[in-house]
């Protein structure tokens, strides 16, 4: 009697399959951004799928695309894009409300015929018609539009008088001894957008997802730094100088950042980089921080006065920030995963342990490495909003909307539970003073 292995080799061999067919893995060369498709609106949207195959001639392999019922998605077409990988557009039209499934499958010609090369089944497409939610968005936009309008003369006065903080000696000072500076730059516009697409590409979130993370993980430090290092004891005047420093450098990193990512992303054709405008959203931060360096160096008098609001003004501005946060994320609430909201809590203790730990390494001042680290954990996220909403169309912009209001409400709550640990540490320290003092006497 033959063995079972003999036996199996045999068929093999008459079926024409070597053994090392038999063991060879499967290979994949489809890869899709998400695999739960969501559609909002009766317009044609369009999914990107990547493929890898090398075909033996140009422009020979296809996809076919199934929808399992066209009455709730119908697929319109296919459009071969070619790049630097070949990529393939799907159009998808929703018409009802409802749920179905995608089938995709690459063909190749071999030997004058056509062969199946890879299939994808069972894509799960939700078509979602949020009319009423876009009713309730559109009211609380409106709110918070005239609420914003009420609130700009004061964002403006509080720039101006982070302007009038900043001493021209201090800047000289800060330009001799650039290391801080230099630090806190490479840690927001190259390690932290970095660790962001790896984040979105570990956990195979969606494009515009993606993109919205490593959006908000290239911002610069915003005003809440100087709020921070002032409650962590850091120092108060590199922050300043950092958090301009930075929003300068920004006008040229942001908007290379957004080629560079969305492109990686696969989102190349599918969105719209808005430059000039990142710039002039840019500089109206940059601006009234100049006119308050100017007002600091003519009109002293006035930079004394305009001093006092910094602290007031921040928290006012700081809590107005998260009420806003609130509305807008009770609306974005349904799309935020576990996932999203993983990422948006690890997105700015990421930036505090990489301040604080190459600050270390480099032996620079303890309050220097909790300025370093306040920068690199306070993203001024806000601004990564506005440069998705100009960059996306909607819903997509929504969509991507979820990651910077997350980082932001999950930023705020760690700043905050990190100073009633800083300073229930300090209460301790005290307390353990005054009882060896008490001892001693």
């Amino acid at each position: 009697m033959l063995p079972k292995m003999t036996i199996e080799l045999v068929i093999f061999q008459v079926l024409g399959i070597s053994l090392g067919e038999v063991w060879k893995a499967p290979v994949h060369f489809l890869s899709l951004d998400q695999t739960e498709v969501l559609l909002y609106t009766k317009r044609e949207e369009a999914l990107l799928v990547q493929s890898s195959y090398k075909s033996n001639g140009p422009n020979r392999s296809y996809l076919s695309v199934y929808s399992k019922d066209p009455e709730v998605a119908q697929v319109v077409n296919v459009t071969r894009m070619s790049s630097e990988v070949t990529s393939f557009k799907i159009n998808l039209l929703p018409k009802i409300a409802g749920e179905t499934s995608l089938t995709i499958q690459l063909w190749d010609f071999v030997g004058g015929q056509e062969k199946l090369i890879e299939e994808i089944k069972d894509i799960q497409t939700k078509v979602i018609f949020k009319q009423e939610t876009e009713t309730v968005l559109k009211a609380q936009l409106d709110f918070d539009r005239y609420a914003l309008m009420l609130i700009l003369p004061m964002i403006l006065l509080n720039k101006c008088a982070f302007g009038c903080k900043i001493e021209v000696e201090t800047l000289q000072i800060a330009w001799k001894r650039p290391l801080p500076i230099i630090l806190g730059a490479a840690i927001q516009f190259f390690v932290m957008p970095f660790c962001g697409f790896l984040f979105t590409r570990v956990l195979a979130l969606s494009q515009a997802i993606s993109f919205g993370f490593v959006m908000t993980c290239t911002c610069p430090g915003g005003s809440r730094g100087y709020l921070f290092a002032l409650l962590l004891e850091g120092d108060i005047t590199l922050a300043i100088v950092m958090t301009c420093t930075s929003t300068l450098l920004a006008l040229i990193m942001m908007p290379l950042n957004s080629y560079i990512y969305s492109r990686m992303l696969g989102l190349h054709g599918l969105m719209n980089i808005p430059v000039s405008k990142i710039m002039t959203t840019l500089l109206f931060i940059v601006l009234p921080t100049s006119v308050g360096i100017i007002i600091k160096r003519k009109v002293p008098k006035w930079a004394r006065y305009l001093e006092k609001i910094i602290k007031p003004f921040s928290f006012v501005l700081m809590y107005v920030k998260i009420y806003l946060s609130f509305r807008m994320g009770s609306v974005l609430a349904k799309t935020i995963s576990l996932e999203v909201l993983f990422l948006g809590i690890l997105v700015p203790v990421l930036g505090l342990l990489f301040g604080y730990s190459f600050s270390k390494m480099l032996m620079l001042p303890l309050p220097v490495c909790k300025t370093v680290a306040i920068e690199g954990g306070a993203l001024n996220s806000f601004l990564a909003l506005a440069i998705i909403q100009l960059s996306f169309p909607q819903p997509k912009a929504d969509l991507a909307s979820a990651a910077p209001f997350t980082v932001v409400m999950c930023s705020v709550f760690e700043m905050l539970l990190l100073i009633l640990l800083y300073n229930a540490k300090k209460i301790t320290v005290l307390n353990v003073e005054n009882e060896k003092v008490k001892s001693f006497v």
